[in-house]
């Protein structure tokens, strides 16, 4: 079932990648953007938490917090140079995808189809996206659909968008407006 705009966020309670405990209800008061992607070999994924990282202290600094999603488990996660580069951002590996079905994230094999007619692998590839095979593999979803929440200080849904393809995320532009909101 999809959230709207609106709804109170549902909390979780999970443990980051190296093991800290993560509660959307920590962060009760502050502005928090949820983002989820599909594993870490996906070009598309690694390119969306590149830029989020090289963004981070600037968005903190205006008063934003991430929580980053992934169907890896944090065992592959932690295996993957680029997503450690991400700390201190919180990453949550949820491989049986628990947190996904609180928040309504679809598997489509036509809109993953839809990302190379539209976007382009090639285009992502150009911007710098890289494919990071891991040491150790998940079963992952190929199909997986990228969705961000956007939730404010009282932990109501401003955002909520489920992407149209693996590739469609919130633009960096709404983020700012967000936090300026």
């Amino acid at each position: 079932m999809k959230l709207h705009q609106g709804q109170i966020a549902p909390d979780f309670k999970v443990q980051d990648i190296y093991g800290n405990p993560v509660s959307l209800a920590d962060y009760r008061g502050k502005r928090v953007l949820l983002s989820f992607f599909r594993d870490v070999s996906c070009p598309f994924c690694n390119l969306r938490v590149r830029d989020l990282s090289k963004r981070r202290e600037e968005l903190e600094k205006m008063g934003l917090h991430m929580i980053l999603f992934f169907e890896s488990s944090a065992e592959v996660l932690n295996s993957s140079l680029l997503h450690k580069k991400a700390s201190p951002i919180p990453l949550i590996g949820d491989p049986k995808k628990q947190v996904y079905g609180q928040y309504g994230i679809e598997a489509s094999a036509l809109k993953m189809m839809k990302t190379f007619f539209q976007s382009g692998a090639v285009s992502a590839m150009k911007e710098g996206a890289t494919i990071e095979v891991p040491k150790t593999k998940d079963k992952s979803t190929m199909t997986l659909i990228p969705a961000d929440f956007l939730i404010d200080t009282d932990q109501k849904i401003h955002t909520a968008h489920y992407g149209t393809h693996i590739r469609d995320h919130i633009t960096i532009t709404d983020l700012e407006n967000f936090i300026k909101s």
